[in-house]
């Protein structure tokens, strides 16, 4: 009996743990989507969360997680589709909750996009806003890192280096 209360409170705990950190799990599982048994995986992961702003920002990765899907199908109506669906999903996320995390997966996007899909009118006020706010946002010093290392891998206009400074030495 006791081995089983002891169990039951370990799973508690542990599931515990597990749910608070959900937000940073879709974080790190996100960087790793390199294919499309990958990025399949990571859209149908369930994630359970309490937080409506975590959720939100989990949306925000599966909606970029769907546009991304684009690249791994063939047909150019399934492509467009995908983009822009995980288009309208992003932008309704960040409707919901503008912070620098969406909006940073937003100017991603909007960096690599092809400019024929029309997904770039947003660059300057995502630049401007993200570095108006990064500092101050609650995300992580370890996601604030991993935002500006994004930014500046991405940015051929170099309209981050001067930014990243303060970043890069922390």
């Amino acid at each position: 009996m006791r081995f089983l209360l002891t169990f039951f409170s370990v799973l508690a705990f542990s599931f515990v743990l597990t749910v608070g950190n959900d937000l940073e799990r879709v974080r790190k599982e996100f960087q790793k989507i390199s294919d499309k048994t990958s990025a399949e995986a990571f859209l149908k992961e369930e994630i359970m969360v309490d937080d409506l702003k975590d959720k939100i920002t989990i949306n925000a990765y599966k909606a970029v997680c769907k546009m991304m899907m684009a690249q791994y199908v063939s047909n150019p109506l399934s492509k467009y589709g995908l983009f822009n669906e995980g288009k309208e999903l992003l932008e309704q996320s960040i409707k919901m909750n503008r912070n620098v995390e969406n909006v940073h997966l937003r100017l991603m996007v909007q960096m690599n996009a092809p400019s024929f899909l029309g997904y770039y009118s947003e660059v300057e006020k995502d630049v401007t806003y993200i570095k108006k706010n990064l500092e101050k946002s609650s995300v992580s010093e370890e996601t604030k890192r991993m935002i500006v290392t994004n930014l500046l891998a991405n940015d051929k206009e170099n309209r981050f280096v001067e930014f990243a400074k303060k970043y890069q030495s922390k």
